[in-house]
């Protein structure tokens, strides 16, 4: 699958609106922020519940389950696939309660993307997502062998991407357990967890410890231009990854173990500690660059979710500049890959004399 990531920053300073918004398109050849300097790695640290990931077969022409999973209490749910039937086939994924009783099932943030360009489709999901990801709202009271749908009509030659975080409790508000199953249907079934899954391809599913990463950045001004590639891979000789930032996981349908090289779904929530060396205010910016591809990008800084246009592996795109204190300061970024775009990406930290 392609890879789209997205760089969410949040900063503890009162910065400007907090709406959605386009960002006005601003990129500049990433040859110009070079040479940079490697940032240290951060030590990663896995966090949150299980991640369910769906992107295998990713291409389909006939309805049938993606995978099938086991999750209780907090989790979250990724997919990624494209119809190849000639006719429109409703995709998503069904949780269902297979216990003996009833499940409160609760969103933590719900994203759905639909396009024939698949990087927009994984763009549009990550940013709803984003948007309703601080919200908690009640699917419904699950009745023991009734489902919850988050779906979407998808037309032939069209991806479908998502990303939901659910809760799922007991009356006593213990932590449940529920079924998902990924799908692709014409006729809505009765019993979407009995649904026959279709064979794997050569992409990945699989179900993974947890669905978080978090560590600090450190960029000291004295640096100059530096950098931290994010998602790259996890093994071989392209690898760059951050220590912890994989785990192992399980493919429950057929039973190997698996790596979701990428990350994708996972949230990546960081402290950037920025310490101003010069003493005296500086122009920081923060720029991304997908150096493995293409894609379109989705950025949220302070409470301001950005939308980039599309940008080619020769892009860097100025995300945001800010005004940096003498002392520095602490930001809170975070980071997620969807599918649709290549990476890994890279992000470039930058600053001059105001």
């Amino acid at each position: 699958m392609g890879k789209n990531w997205v760089l969410c920053v949040a900063v503890s300073l009162s910065l400007l609106v907090s709406a959605s918004a386009f960002a006005e398109q601003s990129t500049v050849p990433v040859s110009s922020l070079q040479p940079a300097v490697h940032l240290e790695k951060p030590q990663l640290a896995a966090v949150g519940g299980k991640l369910l990931f769906s992107d295998s077969p990713e291409t389909f022409s006939a309805p049938g389950a993606f995978y099938r999973d086991t999750a209780e209490g907090e989790f979250r749910v990724f997919w990624h696939h494209q119809n190849a039937a000639p006719q429109t086939m409703t995709v998503g994924v069904a949780i269902t309660n297979t216990s003996a009783a009833p499940v409160n099932l609760y969103t933590k943030g719900k994203g759905v993307g639909t396009d024939i360009y698949v990087d927009v489709a994984g763009q549009t999901a990550l940013a709803d997502f984003m948007q309703s990801q601080n919200t908690v709202d009640l699917a419904g009271t699950l009745v023991p062998g009734e489902s919850y749908f988050v779906t979407a009509p998808t037309g032939s030659g069209i991806t479908n991407s998502g990303i939901v975080q659910f809760a799922a409790t007991a009356q006593s508000g213990a932590p449940a357990q529920v079924t998902a199953t990924f799908l692709a249907y014409d006729a809505k079934p009765d019993h979407p967890e009995q649904v026959a899954v279709l064979p794997e391809d050569s992409h990945t599913r699989g179900t993974f410890p947890h669905f978080d990463r978090t560590g600090t950045i450190r960029y000291d001004t004295s640096l100059g231009n530096a950098y931290l590639r994010v998602d790259s891979a996890a093994y071989g000789q392209w690898s760059d990854s951050m220590p912890g930032e994989y785990e192992e996981g399980w493919d429950a349908v057929d039973q190997k173990t698996v790596i979701n090289n990428g990350n994708y779904g996972v949230m990546y929530r960081f402290a950037a500690e920025f310490v101003n060396s010069y003493h005296h205010p500086r122009m920081a910016g923060l720029f991304l660059n997908p150096s493995g591809g293409y894609g379109h990008y989705v950025v949220k800084w302070n409470k301001t979710i950005f939308q980039s246009g599309y940008l080619t592996y020769e892009d860097a795109w100025n995300i945001v500049n800010f005004k940096l204190n003498p002392n520095g300061g602490t930001y809170r970024s975070e980071m997620s890959l969807t599918g649709g775009a290549a990476g890994p990406q890279v992000i470039y930290f930058t600053n001059e004399a105001r």
